[in-house]
């Protein structure tokens, strides 16, 4: 009777407690997840969210929102151009151009996303001063 109830002492007492701390560092890491795409230069965010996304035959289209680190309900237009390149770096080749148009504040529509061919591809996100590529983040995908 003893042991019985000295084992039941201690399965309680070795209990993970759920502290504050513990959901302070998920926060964290989930702001740091929402800004997964970081320019450094202008130290903005830059979240991107599918609204179709692409298969082999058809074109896809994504929204971006640029932000401030820690205010992604304040977006931000960055002082240099947005462009995205998809590029098939095992192949040495990139698809068709993708047309970035300004939505509003901070807000980009990324259309005509195509994938020529199924594979790994990089989504290169760019700021441009004229045709000069300032800054550059990619983002890996598999079609």
């Amino acid at each position: 009777m003893r042991l019985t109830l000295l084992c039941l002492l201690l399965l309680i007492s070795c209990a993970d407690p759920n502290y504050v701390s513990d959901n302070l560092e998920k926060n964290r890491d989930q702001l740091e997840a929402e800004c997964a795409l970081f320019f450094q230069e202008e130290q903005l965010c830059l979240t991107t969210k599918w609204v179709k996304f692409p298969t082999e035959s058809e074109v896809g289209q994504f929204t971006m929102h640029f932000h401030e680190k820690d205010r992604p309900d304040i977006l931000i237009n960055p002082k240099l151009t947005p462009h995205v390149v998809l590029w098939m770096p095992s192949m040495g080749h990139g698809s068709s151009p993708v047309n970035v148009e300004y939505v509003s504040e901070g807000f980009f529509n990324a259309q005509d996303v195509y994938f020529i061919m199924p594979g790994p591809w990089d989504i290169r996100y760019q700021l441009k001063e004229g045709n000069r590529v300032v800054e550059e983040v990619i983002q890996k995908i598999t079609i």
